[in-house]
Order: C-alpha cells, then sequence, then structure tokens
C-alpha cells in the first residue's frame, strides 16, 4: 500500500463500515497511525484508536497532525434527521478538514457519493455536493474526493433501501456503467489508502475502481 511511506494516518469515521473496513487494512499492513473517535475505544478493528471531543478545536486539531487524514464520517437521513445529516455529511467533515489543514496535514481523503451535487433533487446528493465544493475552499495540499456506488458489507444499522439493492447488485451490476456499480467496502477502504499515499496536489474527484477518465481535477 502506498500508504506505508514515512508518516502517520488518522482515520475518521472508523466505526462505520467502510472506516472499519479502513482501519482493519491498516491494521493489517501495519501501517502507523490512529483512528479518532468521539467514545472511548483503544482499537478500532486492531488499530489504535484516539478519544477525542470533536467540539474541542485544539484536541480534534492535535489529534489529526499527521500526514494524511482518511475521512469516512456520514449518517442517514432515517437515523440523524435532514439536520443531522448535514450536521454530519456536510459541516462535520469540513469542520474535520479544516482542523487537518490547520495541523499541517499533507492529504486529505475523503468518501463522498455517486451523483453528489448542489443542484441535485436528492436531499443526500445535495448534502455529499455541498461538502465537495466547501472542501475546494480549505487550505490543503491535496484532497482526494472519492465517490462509491452502492456500498456491498455488513451495516450496524439497518436499512431497508441498501439491503435490497445489495440483494439486487449481482443480477444489476453487469448491466449498468462501471462507476454505478456496487462496490465491496474493502475495494472503497483499499482504494482510500491507496489515495492517502504522496499524491499530487490539487483536489481530486474518483470514481471507483479508481483509473482512467474516472480520475479528474477539479481546481484546474
Amino acid at each position: 500500500m502506498s500508504a506505508e511511506q514515512p508518516g502517520t494516518l488518522a482515520v475518521l469515521g472508523a466505526t462505520g463500515a467502510v472506516g472499519r473496513a479502513v482501519c482493519r487494512q491498516l491494521a493489517a499492513a501495519q501501517v502507523t497511525g490512529h483512528a479518532v473517535v468521539r467514545r472511548q475505544a483503544h482499537r478500532i478493528e486492531g488499530y489504535p484508536a484516539r478519544c477525542v471531543d470533536f467540539a474541542d478545536a485544539t484536541g480534534l486539531t492535535d489529534a489529526l497532525r499527521v500526514r494524511a487524514v482518511i475521512c469516512c464520517l456520514g449518517t442517514t437521513q432515517g437515523k440523524a434527521g435532514r439536520d443531522g445529516l448535514r450536521a454530519v455529511d456536510c459541516d462535520l467533515v469540513l469542520h474535520c478538514a479544516e482542523r487537518a489543514s490547520r495541523a499541517g496535514a499533507e492529504v486529505f481523503t475523503v468518501v463522498s457519493a455517486m451523483g453528489a451535487s448542489r443542484r441535485s433533487p436528492s436531499f443526500y446528493s445535495r448534502i455529499k455536493g455541498e461538502m465537495e465544493a466547501g472542501l475546494q475552499r480549505i487550505r490543503l495540499d491535496t484532497v482526494h474526493i472519492v465517490r462509491p456506488s452502492l456500498l456491498l458489507g455488513a451495516r450496524d444499522e439497518h436499512r431497508p433501501a441498501e439491503a435490497i439493492g445489495q440483494r439486487l447488485a449481482p443480477l444489476v451490476n453487469p448491466l449498468l456503467p462501471m462507476s454505478y456499480r456496487a462496490i465491496s467496502v474493502e475495494a472503497v477502504a483499499k482504494a482510500l489508502i491507496q489515495l492517502s499515499g504522496p499524491s499530487t496536489p490539487g483536489v481530486w474527484l474518483h470514481e471507483l475502481p479508481l483509473g482512467g477518465r474516472r480520475s479528474r481535477r477539479l481546481d484546474n
């Protein structure tokens, strides 16, 4: 994994499906770093964890004083409501990106969603689009925005629409363009770690799987 260069990593959103997969892979590869969590946890999937009050700007900045940050923060409208979704998927992500910038992090890699756009009729997609736009205004050397489609993998919470999509994915995937096919959380985690290695500066948008025309620079 390219993230095994000198330096450390911090993982945000480590208790979610993608975040746990990131921590599993980092622990297996013995990549130095830690997960940043809001509740006490000594390890997440075998990876060291550091408990931080996200409202404590100084404490959060110290926790993000690393070479690269992988951000997997997110919730659902069903769980948190519209205001809660905006607070986590947009406001909290941007707050953490700002703290990472102040801490001197070189690379900030974040999970967004396929179809993210501030002009989308979908509230969820609009929030993700606002988050992507906000990241372009924060002073970070390199930002990687990753847009996966439907995620395949176990969830701690029941999401009926995703459960149906996961059951249909084997039948529907071959009919869809590559970037719209359902993808495993392990594959998303692998891409996030790969992108968190030494990178060409700029704000980059990636549709999965990585490669070719699915990656483009936004700040030219």
